[in-house]
């Protein structure tokens, strides 16, 4: 069964051999992961060409409009897989799972949100993913998107995991391949924050040049959500960094300076 699942989930994944290697390589990690195991396909689809907004932000009705607090919108091509978690595995769990995989891999989340802070479970399901099987309880939700790394800069990818009102798991990911995505894409303040509580570092290797305001404000906005998490930064202009970020409101002492880095960019940990 779990090699029908792989041979098929790669299938739908991959548009060509030049342009699917991340997604064959991200769905083939996340498909040999604990929480996907014994885990069966209820939905695949593939479009060539269609406009799509993916939310980077909590999504609302109002009017019979949907409403975002933030979106990212796009045209391209769009591949999608909903799996259903076998009863032992846990739907947020598996998300867990395929966002550490992200995480090795290098993509750059833009956006994570948990449980009501997402909004209205039906509206993701019936109005971002157009998936009715994806509605279940708000507080039984998570959403991630990214940008993926490399030869495939210009594809997102967006994960949903939901666990239903009768206790089955679902995962939904969608592998969307735009013509052009914006200039000014960036992860939002609020992600960056999570970030830095959850995991073991956040790497920012697009930092490779010296402060530029925009993304001083985020991180300044990222560590002001805990005024007394302590960071390390590391990279090329780390201490210039420091300085622009201190000159916005966060204490110097809350930042220590690394004097070695192996990655290009920045690299932020938290501290204990």
């Amino acid at each position: 069964m779990y090699r029908w699942i792989l041979s098929a989930s790669l299938a739908v994944l991959s548009t060509a051999a030049s342009s699917g290697t991340y997604a064959n390589d991200f769905t083939e990690s996340v498909l040999a992961l604990e929480p996907l195991h014994e885990a069966k396909i209820i939905r695949q689809t593939q479009q060539d060409s269609l406009e799509k907004i993916y939310p980077q932000g909590s999504v609302r009705r109002i009017s019979g409009q949907m409403r975002y607090s933030g979106e990212v919108s796009v045209r391209g091509a769009l591949d999608t897989l909903t799996v259903q978690l076998a009863p032992t595995h846990e739907a947020l769990d598996a998300f867990s799972a395929s966002r550490a995989v992200l995480h090795e891999q290098d993509a750059q989340m833009l956006y994570w949100c948990m449980a009501r802070e997402c909004g209205p479970s039906n509206l993701w399901a019936n109005h971002v993913f157009k998936n009715a099987r994806l509605y279940g309880p708000d507080d039984s939700q998570a959403y991630a998107l990214y940008r993926l790394a490399g030869a495939e800069q210009s594809s997102l990818l967006a994960v949903y995991a939901v666990t239903r009102g009768n206790g089955r798991g679902f995962l939904h990911v969608e592998r969307f391949q735009a013509e052009q995505l914006p200039e000014d894409l960036r992860p939002t303040a609020t992600t960056l924050g999570r970030q830095l509580r959850t995991d073991p570092r956040l790497n920012l290797p697009q930092l490779t040049a010296e402060p530029d305001p925009v993304w001083t404000r985020l991180l300044v906005r990222a560590l002001n959500q805990n005024s007394i998490m302590r960071i390390s930064m590391a990279g090329e202009h780390a201490g210039l960094w420091r300085t622009a970020i201190a000159e916005q409101g966060v204490r110097a002492s809350r930042i220590e300076l690394e004097a070695t880095y192996d990655t290009p960019g920045l690299v932020l940990q938290r501290l204990p």
